[in-house]
C-alpha cells in the first residue's frame, strides 16, 4: 500500500514536471539553449522520481561521449550532470510524453537499418561538435538487462574520428533497493512503457553510478575505434559496479 502511494505521488510530480518541461520547450533555439533546457528538466525528472546519481569524473565540455545504454533514465542521469545533445533512435518520436521532449533539446534522431541516412545524422552530429557541446552516443543501437555490454556499432563513430574530436567512454550501472535492476530499472526486450515506469517509481530507492571515463587517443579505423571503446566501457562499468555493489553488501 505504501509503494502505491509513494509510487502514484512520483508519477503525478513527474507528470507536472513533464508538462512544465512542454510550456518552456515550445520557444527554443539554438543548440546551446536547447541543451540547458534539457539539463533543468532532467534535474526535475530525477528529483520528481526520487533517483540519485552518484557521478564519477566529469561530462566533457566538448567531443563524443559513448555510454552503455539501459533505460530511459539513462538519459535524465547524464542530462543533469551538464549542456549535452543525444543520439536516439527515430522511433522514440512516438515514446508517450518522451518524445516530444527530445525534439525540444534537439536530440540527433538516427534512422536505424538505414545506412543512407547515416550521412545526414554525420552532419548533425559535426554541427553540435562544430558548436562546442558534446554529443552522447548509445553505440550498442538498443538498451540491455546490464549483464553484459553489447557489441557497438561503428558507423556513427566516423564524424568525430574525421573531425579529430575526443571519445570519452562512460557507463551506466543501477541500484535498485526493493527491485530488481533488470526487470524493474532496465528497459529492454519486450519491456511496455506505462507498466515499466509504474513498477519503477514504486520502488523504495533508485541510484544510478554514472562514471566517466577518458578520451585516449584511438585508431582511425571506426570498427578498431569501436571495438577498443568497447573494452573501455566494459571496463568501466564492471569498475564500478563491483565498487558500488560490494559496498552496499556490507
Amino acid at each position: 500500500m505504501v509503494k502505491s502511494i509513494k509510487g502514484s505521488v512520483r508519477l503525478m510530480k513527474l507528470g507536472l514536471a513533464i508538462l512544465a518541461a512542454r510550456r518552456e520547450g515550445r520557444q527554443l533555439e539554438g543548440i546551446m539553449e536547447r541543451a540547458a533546457w534539457q539539463q533543468r528538466q532532467a534535474a526535475r525528472m530525477l528529483a520528481a522520481l526520487d533517483v540519485n546519481v552518484h557521478l564519477t569524473g566529469q561530462l566533457p565540455r566538448e567531443g563524443l561521449v559513448v555510454c552503455n545504454h539501459l533505460s530511459y533514465l539513462d538519459i535524465l542521469a547524464i542530462a543533469a550532470q551538464g549542456s549535452v545533445v543525444f543520439v536516439a533512435k527515430s522511433d522514440v518520436r512516438r515514446w508517450p510524453a518522451i518524445g516530444s521532449l527530445l525534439e525540444c533539446a534537439g536530440t540527433i534522431l538516427a534512422e536505424r537499418g538505414r545506412p543512407l541516412s547515416a550521412s545526414t545524422t554525420g552532419e548533425q552530429i559535426r554541427r553540435v561538435l562544430d558548436a562546442g557541446v558534446p554529443v552522447l552516443l548509445f553505440p550498442e543501437g538498443t538498451s540491455s538487462d546490464g549483464s553484459q555490454v553489447l557489441p557497438f556499432m561503428p558507423s556513427l563513430l566516423q564524424t568525430a574520428l574525421d573531425a579529430g574530436a575526443p571519445i570519452t567512454p562512460a557507463a551506466l550501472h543501477y541500484q535498485a533497493n526493493g527491485g530488481d535492476v533488470a526487470r524493474d530499472v532496465c528497459y529492454w526486450g519486450d519491456a511496455t512503457f506505462f507498466p515499466h515506469l509504474i513498477r519503477l517509481a514504486r520502488l523504495p530507492q533508485i541510484t544510478a553510478f554514472l562514471t566517466f571515463g577518458k578520451a585516449d587517443e584511438l585508431p582511425p579505423n571506426r570498427k578498431a575505434a569501436a571495438k577498443t571503446l568497447h573494452a573501455a566501457v566494459t571496463a568501466l562499468m564492471k569498475q564500478t559496479a563491483d565498487a558500488h555493489d560490494s559496498n552496499s553488501s556490507e
